[in-house]
């Protein structure tokens, strides 16, 4: 099976739902909104631009950051490649499968050079951010479908956390058994962080059925985490 059936978009991840009176064109062409007529040291003086009868205005920082993208490209993390094409988003219940591979803390990476930088708050703030993506990937996907989340981080906060949270704001939703199963069972429990904060992981009988993946084991892999949901009717 070639590539040549796969198609790839632009999205944010957090936009991924298009709202009913937007258009869910998912296939409209990528349009670069970057300008070369744009006077950068007016720009930088007074950090504002008109455009279209409004006025903006950015930071000095930001400024220089949109100067050196357009003396030196725009890099490889912010490529547009000529070859993805721009959604506004897609409408509910839109596909049969998501795989919602989030963007964590990356503990589970080794060696972890920087885990350090990470705080009680920092890592709160990945798992809120995940939940947000989460409430879109349910949104996308239509009754009778799986969504798959997945990390590459052993914070519990951001994995048996997510699907405490996943099963008790959508009831809806369901553990799925996981086929190959190679990982081990998920944490059971809640703990109680230092600033006093309660967080709420696995019940008993829900830990066999997601995958976490410890670099200690002897399975000698980096740490990680899968679990897999049902999508019920949405209609209960």
């Amino acid at each position: 099976m070639g590539l040549s059936c796969i198609t790839t978009y632009k999205l944010d991840a957090l936009k991924a739902v298009c709202r009913s009176s937007e258009s869910c064109d998912a296939t409209s062409s990528f349009v670069n909104k970057g300008s070369s007529d744009i006077d950068l040291t007016t720009m930088m003086e007074n950090g504002c631009n008109e455009q279209a009868n409004k006025k903006t205005c950015t930071s000095k920082a930001d400024l220089q950051k949109t100067i050196l993208r357009m003396r030196n490209g725009p890099g490889r993390n912010h490529s547009m490649g000529g070859r993805v094409e721009k959604s506004e988003g897609f409408s509910p219940n839109s596909f049969d499968r998501v795989l919602l591979d989030a963007p964590c803390s990356a503990l589970g990476l080794r060696p972890r050079l920087f885990v350090g930088e990470e705080t009680i708050k920092s890592l709160r703030n990945h798992a809120k951010y995940q939940r947000r993506m989460f409430d879109q990937a349910v949104q996308l996907v239509r009754p009778g479908g799986v969504i798959v989340y997945s990390t590459c981080t052993i914070n519990p906060g951001e994995n048996e956390a997510l699907v405490r949270y996943a099963l008790d704001t959508y009831k809806f939703l369901s553990l799925a058994s996981q086929h190959p199963k190679i990982g081990g069972p998920g944490l059971v429990g809640s703990c109680e962080l230092s600033d006093g904060y309660i967080e709420e992981w696995l019940r008993p009988g829900e830990e066999d059925l997601v995958q976490r993946f410890d670099p200690t084991s002897p399975l000698d892999t980096i740490g990680f985490f899968i679990a897999k949901f049902k999508v019920g009717s949405k209609d209960d």
